[in-house]
């Protein structure tokens, strides 16, 4: 049987290095040739050394991991170097750089691992733009300084190309189409008004950052132990604009102890046998795990948290009282009848959920009705924020110096104001400044905004997109079991591109887990191809 003994990674940031610390550690290889464009070899796109210190891990820290094994890795290592964090909690959140320093030593340490083992490890600080396959199975990868050749080759690359809101640029407006790893915010007048396009974790970032104590402001603990909001010279609004105008739900400081036996992979697959699973199937066995654990599920304000407002400023009082509500379940003791239940069970039940899509065990339509209308409200508990900039974004509208707005359809430049206009479901919402943190992805394999390297691997066959129903879907079609491309012999895929016929988030212990996952069937015997 052929022996992978050479194995190319493609990218390396967390996944990349994920990749790179269980190789070294678990399998008998004897070379490895790290792409990472960057240079910069560990941190990877999210988790910058030098990015802004606002910008926090949305998981606990002791939940971070580099392999499923041991989800407390960060958190050990940070009790060695206390440089980082000198005063950090075990359930609290710290910068995304803390956690790139974290993914720099692992990378060196493990070089210093692989040398001790005798493995030959190539750093090639440039990006992999072409990729093929002789009728072995060799993998031949190019970039514009040479080529290499590989028993296996891993894309690792951790994010996919942006897309998100188209916004046309205005004569008297300002537009902030990126915030990461900018000073372009720092900028901003301390008496404006921003508004920001997203609700996600990415446009909590950007509240964060212009609400920082370097613009003057601060939040600081009222007589009664409540988070008040002093402002200071920072007289700054922000507004909120998404299609959904959803909030995030929020991280639990002390997770429930979830019981689960309705919702289980092993129930779906029963399930499917009989019939392809509906989303009303789904729910109705979530719905009595959450009676089993003592809390019932009101779907129609889930799905709908909006339903009966008839004005913006009706809307944007709800939110308060949904993320008031949402604080209180993620801080508050558990207690019967009570908890923070969907965010834990989300945690709880994430690699069934990943194999559920994996396994296609949603039907045709349910599936296809997921993506459009019921994925974005998955991802507010399945992707929480933390506790702490939850607090402050209540502070903030509490204050006045925070709304939000829902029903967002078209942004474009104000021909009264010279600035911009923002429509959405109660009018139309003049802007000056715009920061777009739509955070999306584009996860279409055929893509013209995709880098060289898929577009090769598009244009030889070696990667096709995912087709459901007949249909062309995000992500790429890929053997879900070995995360081999359908196309490819020895090509894997641990990337975003998988966020189509699997679960989409941004879990760096799902990440790891593929990776472990991968690495387990592309090392078994039965998977690997003959000489």
């Amino acid at each position: 049987m052929r022996t992978a003994n050479h194995i190319a990674l493609i990218g390396c940031g967390f996944t990349g290095t994920s990749a790179f610390f269980q190789l070294v550690d678990d399998y008998p290889i004897k070379g490895i040739t790290i792409f990472e464009a960057s240079g910069v070899f560990g941190p990877g796109y999210p988790y910058q050394e030098d990015e802004c210190p606002d910008y926090l891990i949305n998981n606990t820290t002791d939940t971070m991991c580099l392999a499923p094994s041991n989800r407390r890795a960060f958190l050990n290592w940070l009790e060695h170097h206390r440089e980082h964090a000198p005063n950090f909690d075990a359930q609290g959140h710290l910068p995304r750089s803390v956690y790139g320093a974290f993914l720099k030593d692992v990378f060196a340490s493990t070089l210093t691992v692989a040398a001790v083992k005798g493995i030959a490890v190539r750093l090639v600080p440039h990006e992999a733009t072409s990729m093929c396959e002789d009728a072995d199975g060799t993998v031949h990868i190019g970039w514009e300084g040479g080529d290499i050749a590989a028993d296996m080759a891993i894309l690792t690359t951790g994010r996919c190309p942006d897309i998100g809101f188209s916004v046309e640029a205005a004569p008297c407006g300002r537009l902030i189409q990126n915030h990461i790893m900018s000073d372009d915010l720092d900028d901003v007048a301390l008496d404006a008004t921003v508004h920001v396009l997203g609700a996600s974790l990415s446009a909590y970032d950007v509240v964060n950052r212009l609400f920082s104590p370097q613009s003057g402001c601060r939040f600081g603990l009222s007589d009664n132990g409540e988070i008040k909001f002093i402002p200071g010279v920072n007289n700054r609004r922000v507004v909120l604009c998404s299609r959904s105008g959803r909030l995030k739900a929020v991280t639990s400081r002390a997770p429930m102890a979830i019981t689960r036996k309705h919702f289980t992979i092993d129930a779906m697959r029963k399930a499917a046998r009989i019939k392809p699973v509906t989303l009303d199937d789904a729910a109705e066995m979530i719905s009595r795990d959450a009676r089993d654990n003592g809390v019932d599920l009101d779907w129609p304000a889930i799905i709908a948290p909006y339903g009966d407002c008839l004005s913006g400023e009706e809307v944007s009082t709800r939110a308060g009282a949904l993320l008031e509500a949402a604080i209180i379940a993620a801080t508050a003791p558990p207690k019967p009848g009570a908890g923070n239940f969907l965010v834990d069970f989300a945690q709880h039940a994430m690699m069934d959920i990943w194999d559920a899509f994996a396994e296609n065990l949603l039907s045709d339509e349910a599936e296809k009705f997921y993506r459009e209308k019921v994925e974005t409200a998955a991802l507010c508990y399945a992707a929480a924020c933390p506790a702490s900039t939850a607090q402050k974004l209540l502070v903030l509208h509490r204050a006045g110096c925070l709304r939000v707005i829902r029903g967002v359809s078209d942004v474009r430049p104000s021909d009264k104001t010279g600035g911009f206009a923002i429509h959405h479901a109660h009018g139309v919402e003049p802007a000056s400044i715009i920061v777009n943190a739509t955070g999306g992805v584009d996860r279409r394999v055929a893509s013209d905004g995709q880098p060289a390297l898929i577009k090769n691997l598009v244009a030889e066959r070696y990667l096709a997109p995912y087709e459901r129903a007949g249909a062309i879907a995000h992500g790429a079609a890929v053997d879900m079991k070995s995360f081999k491309a359908t196309g490819a012999k020895n090509i894997y895929l641990a990337n975003m591109l998988l966020w189509g016929p699997g679960f989409f988030t941004s879990s760096a212990y799902l990440m790891a887990a593929v990776v472990e996952r991968l690495l387990k069937a592309a090392f078994s015997t039965s998977n690997m191809n003959a000489d």
